[in-house]
C-alpha cells in the first residue's frame, strides 16, 4: 500500500491492491493528506491548502484529464454546449421522467468539474436563503455574511462600467464594488463582461422596460449583492481576452508554476475513486475514521490499487458521485445497502443520495426584426408573484395551506426522495418564508440570450421535488446507479415552470420587446396565441430538459434533519472524511450555482485548516 505522510486526497475520480504508481509525493514532516474528485469549484478547497508553506502535500485524483486542452470548444463561452456528449461530459442518465424520456445531465469530466463545461455566469443568491442554511438547518456561521467573504476572496472581478478597453460602449452593466473583492488582484478566478465586441442588442434595454412595465420589476442592478430581483445584465467567468476561467486554470495552475507548490501535489488523472477505507475507531462517535481511498479503472486484481492519507479525504465528485462513493463505502441507507444485487453491510447509516433536488429548463424561441440584432445577455429573476401573474393568488393560497405542504412532505418521502417527512416539511415552510415573504425571493429565471434572435432558457429555481439517486450494484467501477430526479412530482413545479414560460411568451410580445418581435418558432405553432396556464402545464410535461443544478445528495445541516455532513462539511460518525462540493448545500438557491460552490469550498478550507492548527 502506497502511504503518503500527512496527504491531503482529493477524489476526483476512484484505487485495492498495493499502489505501485509511477509517481512520488515528496516526504515531509508537516504534510497534510487530501484525497478527492475536483468538481466544480472544489479543487480550489484543497489547493487553497498550499498557500500554506511547508504544511500540506495534496493528491488529487480525477475521472478525467486536462480538459482546458480542448481549446475554443471550451476556451470560448459562446460555444456554449458544443462540447456536450464528448469525454468532458459525463452526461448521466436519469431514469424515464414524467414525460417517459431519459434525460441527459451534463455534468463536467476534467479537472475543473462542470466549470469546463457551463454557461459562465456570475451570480449570487439571495441573503435570506443563504442565512437559512444556519438558523434552519442548523450549520453555525452559515449565513449570508459568512459566506460572502468567501464569495468575494475567491473572485478577481473587472468592473464591465470602467472597463471601456473591453467592453463595448453602450453596455447596460451596473457594478457595485461593494458587493465584490476590495482587492481584486488577490483573487483567484478572473470574471468581467462578455463582450463579441459587436453592436449591443436594443432587446437588453427593451426587456428591462418591458419587465418593469408589466410586472413592476427593477432593473439594472448587480446580481451579487445578495437581491437578485428584476432584469440585469451579469459577469461571466472569463479573462480580458474573453478566454474562460476554469477552476483548472484559476487555482491549479498557478499552483504548477510554482516550484514550491508543485513539489507538493501530485494529479493523477483517468483513475475512478471506488470507495473511501474506513477503520474502526473503537469509539461511538465517531465509530470510524477515514485512511485513504481505493481507486482504479477496475475491479480487476492489479487494475486498483490503495492510498493512504494521514488527515483528511475530501471526496468532491459532484451531486451524482459523490454519494455514490460514500454508499460503495457502507455509508448509506440501509434499504440501498441492503438490495440483493448491493449486499454492502452498513456502517453508518445516512440518508445519502436523498433530498436530490434539481430544476427543469424548457425554452420560449423568437426571430427578431432586423433592428433588434446585436450581442448580449440578461437575466430577470421573477418573484412569485410575477410568475404567476392573474393566477398568483390560487397558487399563493396553495403555498400558504401547511397541510398542502405537509401532503407534499408524506408525497415525497412516498416517492424515495426524502426519507423524514417532519424534517421534509421544515424545508417546504423555509421555501413558503422565501416565496411569500416580503423580501423578494426570486421564484423563476428566466434568462435571454440575444444573438440576433430572442431566446429565453428559463427555470423554475425552487423546486418542491426531492428526488434520489442509488447504487444499483457492488461494483464501483462498472458505475451502475439510478439517478431519479422526479421531475415535476410536485403540481407546483409543474405549474411554475408552466407560468415562468408562458410569462417568457407574453414578455417578448409586450411593450417594447413586440416591436422587435418577429415571429415565434418555439413553442410556436405547438401552443396557440391564446393558450391557457393549463395548456402550458401539458406542454411543459412533454418539452422540458434537465438544468444541470443538481445539488442536496450529501447535504449539510443537523443529522435529525436529514443531514449527511456536519457545518464543518464532515461526514457524520467517520473522521477526516468531508465532503466538498455542489452535493452538500441543503436548499436551492435563486443563483446559478457556481459561486456558491467556490465560496463553500473557500469556506471548509479555512474550517480545516483552524482543525490542522488547533491539532498541532
Amino acid at each position: 500500500m502506497k502511504h503518503f505522510p500527512l496527504l491531503w486526497l482529493i477524489l476526483a475520480g476512484t484505487l485495492a491492491e498495493p499502489f505501485q504508481a509511477p509517481f512520488q509525493v515528496p516526504p515531509s514532516s508537516t504534510a497534510h493528506s487530501s484525497i478527492a474528485p475536483s468538481a466544480t469549484g472544489v479543487i480550489s478547497d484543497p489547493l487553497k491548502l498550499l498557500d500554506h508553506p511547508d504544511k500540506f502535500n495534496v493528491l488529487v485524483i480525477e475521472s478525467g484529464f486536462y480538459g482546458s486542452e480542448y481549446g475554443p470548444i471550451i476556451d470560448d463561452l459562446n460555444t456554449y454546449g458544443q462540447i456536450f456528449g464528448s469525454s468532458v461530459d459525463h452526461a448521466y442518465e436519469t431514469n424515464p421522467q414524467i414525460h417517459k424520456r431519459v434525460e441527459i445531465v451534463r455534468s463536467g469530466n476534467g479537472l475543473g468539474g462542470s466549470t469546463l463545461i457551463n454557461g459562465g455566469t456570475w451570480t449570487r443568491p439571495h441573503t435570506d436563503q443563504v442565512d437559512s442554511w444556519e438558523h434552519v438547518f442548523g450549520n453555525q456561521g452559515w449565513n449570508w455574511a459568512g459566506l460572502k467573504k468567501y464569495m468575494d476572496e475567491i473572485e478577481k472581478p473587472r468592473d464591465p462600467t470602467k472597463d471601456s478597453s473591453h467592453v463595448t460602449k453602450g453596455h447596460l452593466h451596473h457594478y457595485e464594488p461593494s458587493c465584490h473583492n476590495s482587492e481584486p488582484d488577490k483573487g483567484k478566478v478572473e470574471v468581467g463582461a462578455r463582450d463579441r465586441k459587436t453592436n449591443w442588442s436594443p432587446l437588453l434595454k427593451a426587456l428591462m422596460r418591458t419587465a418593469n412595465d408589466t410586472t413592476g420589476a427593477p432593473y439594472q442592478l448587480d446580481l451579487c449583492c445578495g437581491y437578485p430581483h428584476g432584469v440585469s445584465m451579469f459577469l461571466n467567468t472569463l479573462t480580458e481576452k474573453q478566454i474562460r476561467t476554469d477552476a483548472e486554470r484559476s487555482w491549479l495552475d498557478p499552483v504548477l508554476k510554482n516550484d514550491t507548490s508543485k513539489a507538493r501535489i501530485t494529479v493523477l488523472t483517468g483513475q475512478l475513486v471506488g470507495r473511501v477505507n474506513l477503520k474502526s475507531t473503537g469509539q461511538d462517535d465517531p465509530k470510524y475514521r477515514a485512511t485513504g481511498v481505493e481507486f482504479g479503472t477496475h475491479s480487476k486484481d492489479g487494475w486498483r490499487f490503495n492510498v493512504t492519507a494521514n488527515q483528511d479525504v475530501l471526496l468532491a465528485a459532484g451531486s451524482a458521485i459523490s454519494p455514490l462513493i460514500l454508499q460503495y463505502s457502507n455509508i448509506g441507507p440501509a434499504s440501498i445497502l441492503a438490495e440483493p444485487k448491493v449486499n454492502i453491510e452498513q456502517k453508518i447509516d445516512l440518508p445519502v443520495g436523498l433530498n436530490l433536488q434539481d430544476q427543469t429548463t424548457t425554452s420560449v424561441v423568437s426571430s427578431t426584426t432586423p433592428d433588434g440584432n446585436g450581442q448580449g445577455q440578461a437575466a430577470y429573476f421573477a418573484i412569485f408573484a410575477e410568475v404567476f401573474g392573474e393566477h398568483a393568488h390560487h397558487f399563493e393560497a396553495l403555498v400558504n395551506d401547511n397541510d398542502t405542504l405537509r401532503k407534499w412532505a408524506a408525497d415525497t418521502v412516498a416517492g424515495g426522495g426524502f426519507h423524514n417527512q417532519s424534517a421534509l416539511f421544515l424545508q417546504y415552510v423555509n421555501y413558503q418564508n422565501w416565496l411569500l415573504g416580503k423580501n423578494n425571493v426570486s421564484y423563476a429565471e428566466l434568462f435571454m440570450d440575444t444573438d440576433n434572435r430572442i431566446h429565453f432558457d428559463l427555470w423554475n429555481l425552487l423546486p418542491f421535488t426531492r428526488g434520489y439517486v442509488k447504487i444499483l450494484d457492488n461494483d464501483p467501477y462498472l458505475r451502475s446507479f439510478e439517478y431519479n430526479p422526479r421531475y415535476f412530482q410536485n403540481e407546483l413545479d409543474l405549474y411554475g415552470q408552466a407560468a415562468a414560460s408562458k410569462l417568457a411568451r407574453d414578455l417578448t410580445r409586450s411593450g417594447d420587446m413586440a416591436s422587435y418581435f418577429g415571429g415565434e418558432t418555439l413553442p410556436g405553432e405547438l401552443l396557440s396565441d391564446d393558450a391557457t396556464l393549463e395548456d402550458w402545464a401539458l406542454y411543459v410535461r412533454q418539452n422540458f430538459r434537465a438544468n444541470y443544478h443538481g445539488i442536496g445528495t450529501c447535504s449539510m445541516m443537523k443529522k435529525e434533519l436529514g443531514g449527511v455532513v456536519d457545518e464543518t462539511a464532515k461526514v457524520y460518525g467517520v473522521e477526516n472524511l468531508r465532503v466538498v462540493d455542489g452535493s452538500i448545500p441543503p436548499t436551492q438557491v435563486s443563483s446559478h450555482v457556481m459561486t456558491v460552490f467556490y465560496g463553500m469550498a473557500s469556506k471548509i478550507a479555512e474550517e480545516i485548516l483552524k482543525a490542522y492548527e488547533k491539532n498541532q
